[in-house]
């Protein structure tokens, strides 16, 4: 296959790149190969195409990239080159409008069981319409539960001929994905992209970039291609950063310190009843449309009855939405604290803020013989951490944010977490104590 095409944006460590390029070769043999059992085995003899996958990796790893990108191929309809990225199978795909290809997605805490039952089953069980395969992608299959992941097992355990279905989930343990789904899919790991594949990335998706911009962006996203994208293109994204960053260093006014953080949770609220304002907007205006709300006539009655059930439904779905969004955009602050309190530690060992000094191997997302910083452009800041807090004390104030993370993932909501993590933060940082 030629190292061009959809495959380019799947990062080549841990073999993923390779083993999805090898697997999308043996889809398209196997389904020239027709339905006799028989000479589907032997177009892939070495067994390199499977029907089940799940892919794991880091936030921001590219996960969801790598089952994209296989998607294209299998989908792909170039002579030539299995996905190549420029064919009518291949845009389709990637624009998400193509008839066999299913994008199942949530706005809620869960996938709910009736979407698999109703929606999911029925549609991998039909025949492929315009390409060799369907397939089923499943970008947060962690959130199935457990109700939906038994009414999929069947399906991954006994798939149609020509269904595929590509899971995503942020790592294998229990907590996040089904053991006996687990057993049927094979896995592959995505892990965290190098600095470098990051700017490729951001390069050949917004050419418009200077270098500059990229590789600024391609390293304070610690390897989030999402992430990278955003910086490097969204002046909210990057107002974002600045004010979580700020975070950390009022951690030593407490006259300010808590202020900071209920503006945090409220600005995360408000941002993310703006960013979804316009799509309510038209989803109300759709339904009501389509209930015939206002229209007069005989039958308007009848047939606009019982419509308050459907517009609550649709309130709560939209709500539930406006949390998640909620949700991330705090979390997305606080690893950002988590990436400035990891630069002044570096500096605490002796590495220097601007990643100097000290050899051997590290946290770093970078090619070079020892970590660097995650956000070179709050060098002095992370000097200045390193100058007045111990590295237990960074340590203890990492621990604080990785609390308030697992704190809203357990609904608590942001306000109270970041209020939490800020007062021990203080304590670790010995604010007032001296």
């Amino acid at each position: 296959m030629d190292e061009t095409g959809v495959f380019d944006r799947v990062t080549e460590s841990g073999g993923a790149r390779a083993t999805l390029a090898a697997a999308a070769r043996a889809a398209r043999a196997m389904a020239r190969a027709g339905d006799d059992p028989a000479a589907r085995a032997a177009a892939d003899p070495n067994g390199a195409m499977t029907h089940s996958w799940l892919f794991t990796g880091p936030p921001g790893s590219g996960r969801s990239v790598a089952a994209k990108a296989f998607a294209q191929a299998l989908l792909c309809t170039d002579p030539d080159v299995v996905g190549c990225g420029r064919c009518r199978g291949c845009l389709t795909a990637e624009a998400n409008t193509h008839g066999d290809l299913m994008n199942v997605t949530t706005e809620g805490a869960v996938i709910q069981v009736k979407v698999v039952r109703s929606e999911v089953i029925p549609w991998a069980h039909r025949r492929p319409t315009t390409a060799e395969w369907r397939v089923v992608i499943i970008e947060d299959a962690d959130r199935l539960n457990d109700e939906s992941a038994n009414a999929l097992l069947k399906a991954v355990e006994e798939p149609p001929e020509r269904t595929v279905f590509l899971l995503c989930a942020p790592t294998t343990d229990p907590s996040d994905f089904s053991v006996t789904l687990r057993s049927r899919c094979r896995h592959v790991y995505v892990p965290t992209p190098t600095r470098e594949h990051v700017v490729a990335a951001l390069r050949m998706s917004n050419p418009e970039l200077t270098v500059e911009q990229a590789e600024w962006a391609g390293t304070i996203a610690n390897g989030h291609i999402g992430r990278a994208k955003g910086l490097a293109t969204d002046e909210g994204t990057r107002e974002w950063r600045g004010r979580a960053l700020d975070l950390v260093e009022a951690v030593f006014d407490p006259s300010r310190a808590y202020l900071r953080t209920r503006e945090l949770a409220s600005k995360a609220e408000a941002e993310s009843k703006r960013r979804n304002a316009p799509r309510e907007e038209k989803e109300l205006e759709q339904l009501t449309n389509s209930l015939g709300l206002g229209a007069k006539g005989k039958g308007a009655q009848a047939a606009t009855r019982g419509s308050a059930g459907v517009i609550k439904e649709l309130e709560e779905n939209q709500k539930r939405r406006r949390k998640r969004t909620e949700f991330e955009l705090v979390d997305m602050a606080l690893m950002d604290m988590v990436g400035l309190l990891r630069d002044a530690l570096l500096v605490s060992s002796g590495i220097g803020a601007d990643g100097s000094g000290g050899g051997g191997s590290g946290g770093g997302t970078g090619g070079g013989a020892g970590p660097t910083p995650i956000n070179p452009d709050r060098r002095r800041t992370a000097s200045e951490l390193a100058r007045r807090v111990p590295p237990e004390g960074l340590v203890a104030c990492i621990d604080a944010v990785m609390g308030a993370r697992k704190a809203m993932a357990r609904n608590v909501r942001s306000a109270v977490a970041l209020d939490g993590m800020m007062g021990a933060m203080q304590v670790a940082c010995r604010v007032g104590q001296r």
